[in-house]
């Protein structure tokens, strides 16, 4: 019987960083989609259903701070988890106590440290 994968959705506008992330996350063995704006996010994530989405806060169309916002609001999408990557220093202060956003990985990032974070919260180390 074949194992089902996890599902991460990567909401990252800089496409060199998505390749990476999806490259990344693929090898490690997740089922990745990839998403390259804000707009279209929510119903991505409403449609793959993924254990872990991993959002960038600067996007076009609607930022990462709304999207969370959204998922927050939104009975079914309040069990998914979310990592946030950003550049943004004062990225770690934003989502204080919001119960579905787990890690923050800052951007640059290391591969390994990146992947590792994903693995714990993923229930996967």
């Amino acid at each position: 019987m074949e194992e089902i994968k996890k599902k991460i959705v990567i909401v990252e506008d800089e496409r060199d960083i998505l390749q990476l992330l999806n490259l990344i996350l693929v090898r490690a063995g997740y089922e990745v989609h990839a998403c390259d704006n804000g707009r279209n996010a929510i119903p991505l994530i409403k449609k793959v259903r993924p254990h872990l989405v991993v959002l960038d806060l600067m996007l076009p169309g609607l930022d990462g701070r709304a999207i969370v916002e959204e998922m927050t609001k939104d009975e079914d999408l309040l069990g998914i988890s979310v990592m946030i990557t950003s550049a943004l220093e004062e990225a770690g202060n934003m989502f204080t106590g919001n119960p579905i956003v787990k890690d923050y990985c800052y951007k640059p990032f290391r591969n390994t440290v990146l992947l590792q974070k994903v693995k714990k919260i993923m229930g996967d180390v």
